[in-house]
């Protein structure tokens, strides 16, 4: 299920930034955090979000990213974290009520809070980048007076950072410098690997049921795939791209569905060449009016013809910033 598929047209006019919870499977929350500074909470049921809740960040900011902290872990109530235009990051404890409740904020960085994550391996430590091209780290057990670490690796400002749940200790970072680096967050003087990819990297998503495999929206140079499985020192190797958006790649994920292969359909299986579009008209309408989009994503199927995709996830969404539109498309086997 790829919940960008927002049924509202507020959704996708206001700037804003999504993640859902990874343990909302019957009826998935998704949180957002948007231009006017607002942290919401938007709750599937019947194929229309709902608003349940919602806490203001801060005045005068936009909220730039955020994150959950339970990728890896359970956790009944768990935390999220957002990064702001003050260069603020800001922790709320979700309950089982859905309620929202600001824990803790400090001034990360000097400018723009382009990022903040948590690591999942360890929920208590959080990153954050900057517009100062800082990457830093930050244990919310204490107050976050100092930072556990600074890096000033990326030369340009830090927009994407994402842990690794099935790799420990694995975090990657991406940059406007157009560079992607790969940590070993138990020494955080030096990346592990450096791999350029053209374009700013303004959102990077490990695969969900494979730690090998990383997903990067470059901005003005589309979507790559990188095959992490080896990280020796040498720039990771590009295993598939796409291009086919006209303006700036700005979001994109994985399809997190567990057995996608039951989506069968008579029509023929989407594949690399093929594409689903929805445009900023269909958010007018619920997911469930948009007939040419259901039907195609129900013929989605994915093949298990090559060891190195055996079992994975293939089907991505990703999305560019002016035009507001949304691609569903399938990585090639490789």
């Amino acid at each position: 299920m790829f919940l960008l598929l927002a049924p509202t047209s507020w959704l996708m006019k206001k700037d804003s930034r999504r993640r859902m919870n990874p343990e909302s499977l019957e009826h998935p929350v998704l949180a957002l955090v948007n231009a006017d500074g607002e942290l919401q909470l938007l709750q599937l049921n019947d194929k229309i979000l709902h608003n349940t809740n919602s806490s203001v960040i801060g005045d005068d900011r936009l909220g730039l990213s955020l994150d959950w902290s339970n990728a890896k872990y359970h956790n009944s109530e768990p935390s999220i974290v957002t990064s702001d235009s003050k260069g603020m990051v800001s922790t709320f404890q979700v309950s089982n009520e859905r309620s929202l409740s600001q824990i803790s904020q400090w001034t990360a960085h000097e400018f723009e809070a382009w990022i903040s994550a948590f690591d999942y391996w360890q929920p208590n430590v959080i990153y954050s980048g900057g517009d100062d091209c800082r990457l830093k780290g930050w244990d919310i057990r204490k107050p976050c007076h100092a930072p556990t670490f600074v890096s000033k690796s990326h030369s340009m400002g830090v927009c994407s950072i994402h842990s690794n749940r099935w790799r420990e200790n694995i975090i990657a970072t991406g940059s406007y410098d157009e560079n992607i680096l790969l940590w070993d967050t138990r020494q955080m003087k030096s990346p592990l690997s450096k791999t350029s990819v053209g374009g700013g990297v303004w959102r990077l998503k490990w695969h969900p049921s494979n730690g090998q495999f990383l997903l990067a929206a470059c901005m003005h140079n589309g979507f790559f795939i990188l095959d992490c499985s080896s990280i020796n020192g040498e720039p990771q190797r590009v295993i598939s791209s796409y291009d086919r958006h006209e303006s700036l790649a700005y979001g994109v994920d994985w399809c997190h569905k567990s057995n996608i292969s039951n989506y069968r359909h008579d029509s023929s299986l989407l594949t690399n060449k093929d594409t689903i579009t929805t445009k900023p008209e269909n958010l007018e309408k619920p997911i469930s009016e948009i007939d040419d989009l259901e039907m195609k994503l129900s013929g989605v199927e994915l093949r298990e013809s090559k060891a190195c995709w055996e079992g994975s996830n293939q089907v991505i969404a990703s999305c560019s910033f002016y035009d507001h539109v949304l691609h569903v498309w399938k990585a090639p086997d490789k």
